[in-house]
């Protein structure tokens, strides 16, 4: 069985990965580190547009497990810690994928960062200079109209962007599906779509409705 990490870094620190570092893959958009499985990509799309990158890029030659990750995930789970993304690995080893967050719709935290329009609070757009082409969006429209035209609930997420998944999932879908996808998010440094990426991962490789 073969995996790699694959990492979007800007300038954080990675040492946390060592333990594992032969089988990453660290995307770096900030400081070269000039180090070997470093890869310098330009600084736009967030770790949406690493992650589709690395598809498009080794499409043909993938893997049996990919594992996607930030470079610092203490931002979300409390430390950085080489053993969950490992856990992710072996779950999706078994599963095809790692698990996911099922956000209901009478769900009790932050209720309104989950709704369909989330991005649209009191008539002003979430991150309102960042979408592609200035077209102002709600995240269902748009998760309609690029992933698929039943929008669900409750909805499953890969919270935080981190998860990992076998590649027979990934390539169910076509190489030219996910260069469209990078169109979205290679605009801008900080795009919206980026936030809707990660509400859409899931989706992106367990629709019912591929978009090839």
């Amino acid at each position: 069985m073969s995996y790699k990490i694959i990492v979007s870094r800007y300038n954080e620190n990675i040492e946390w990965l060592e333990k594992e570092y032969e089988n990453c893959i660290i995307y770096n958009k900030g400081i070269p580190l000039n180090i070997n499985n470093e890869i310098i990509l330009n600084n736009v799309g967030k770790e949406s547009e690493t992650y589709l990158n690395y598809i498009i890029k080794n499409y043909n030659n993938l893997p049996d497990v990919i594992v996607f990750t930030q470079a610092r995930i203490s931002d979300h789970r409390g430390s950085d810690d080489i053993n969950y993304l490992i856990n992710l690995k072996n779950e999706a080893l078994i599963n095809d994928k790692s698990n996911v967050t099922t956000i209901h719709s009478q769900y009790q935290g932050n209720e309104w960062w989950w709704e369909p329009e989330w991005n649209l609070r009191d008539g002003e757009y979430y991150l309102k200079n960042n979408y592609k082409n200035n077209n102002y969006i709600t995240f269902i429209d748009w998760f309609k109209k690029n992933i698929n035209s039943e929008y669900p609930n409750p909805i499953h997420i890969y919270a935080n962007g981190i998860f990992a998944i076998k590649k027979e999932l990934i390539i169910m879908n076509s190489k030219n599906y996910y260069k469209k996808l990078r169109l979205q998010i290679n605009h801008h440094i900080d795009p919206a779509e980026g936030h809707f990426f990660e509400r859409s991962w899931y989706y992106i490789f367990n629709s019912h409705i591929k978009k090839n």
